[in-house]
């Protein structure tokens, strides 16, 4: 079977229809905010705010994660 790709018009219609208009407005507020808050660090790389923001929350999610293991290992 083919893979299906979507794109432009579709694509946003398609996520629209699968994410809580409501949360998706809360994350839209707090990503602003991030944004502002964090804008003033500058890492000397010219990281953009949204960069930073990004690698945060994956430092952040990795460290959940192996939170997570260590706890069902019983560490």
């Amino acid at each position: 079977m083919a893979k299906v790709y979507t794109y432009g018009k579709e694509l946003v219609a398609e996520v629209e229809n699968n994410i809580d208009e409501y949360i998706f407005f809360e994350f839209m507020v707090a990503y602003r905010k991030l944004i502002d808050d964090i804008g003033d660090v500058k890492d000397g790389m010219g990281t953009t705010p949204h960069a930073m923001l990004m690698d945060y929350l994956f430092q952040k999610l990795d460290e959940e994660r192996n939170e997570h293991y260590k706890n069902q290992m019983g560490v």
